[in-house]
C-alpha cells in the first residue's frame, strides 16, 4: 500500500511541477524565462535517501517515462538522466548518511546537473 502512495505522490508533484512551469514564465526584455522547479525528481532523490534505492528506481523509471511522454521530443533523456542521478544520489549518501545540509547541497547540484544535462542533450 505504501508503493502505491509513493506513486500518488510522485504523480500528484508531476503536475503541480507542469503546472508552476506554466503559470511563472517571465518575460525580461525580449528573454522568455522559465523556471522548473523539478519537483518530481527532488521528490526521487529524497525517496532515495529515506526510503531505499530499489523504490527510488522503480519511480525514476516509471516518473521518467511520464515525464518524457509528456514533455518530451527526445524520448529517454528524463528517464536515463533520473535513473543516473539516482544511483549517483545512492553513491553519496552512503557517505553523508541523512546529514540535512549535504542532502539540500547535494539535491540542488542534482537539479542543476540534470538541467545542464538536459540542455547538452537539445544542443
Amino acid at each position: 500500500m505504501r508503493a502505491l502512495y509513493y506513486f500518488l505522490i510522485g504523480i500528484v508533484l508531476f503536475y503541480i511541477d507542469t503546472v508552476i512551469g506554466l503559470v511563472i514564465p517571465m518575460h525580461i526584455g525580449d528573454k522568455d524565462i522559465i523556471f522548473v522547479p523539478h519537483l518530481t525528481f527532488m521528490y526521487i532523490l529524497i525517496v532515495c535517501v529515506y526510503r531505499s534505492f530499489g523504490v527510488a528506481m522503480v519511480l525514476s523509471v516509471v516518473l521518467g517515462l511520464i515525464t518524457d511522454l509528456y514533455f518530451g521530443s527526445f524520448y529517454g533523456l528524463y528517464l536515463f538522466g533520473y535513473i543516473l542521478l539516482v544511483v549517483i544520489m545512492d553513491y553519496f549518501f552512503k557517505t553523508f548518511y541523512r546529514d540535512k545540509t549535504m542532502l539540500f547541497i547535494i539535491i540542488l547540484a542534482s537539479t542543476l546537473i540534470l538541467e545542464i544535462y538536459v540542455a547538452i542533450i537539445y544542443a
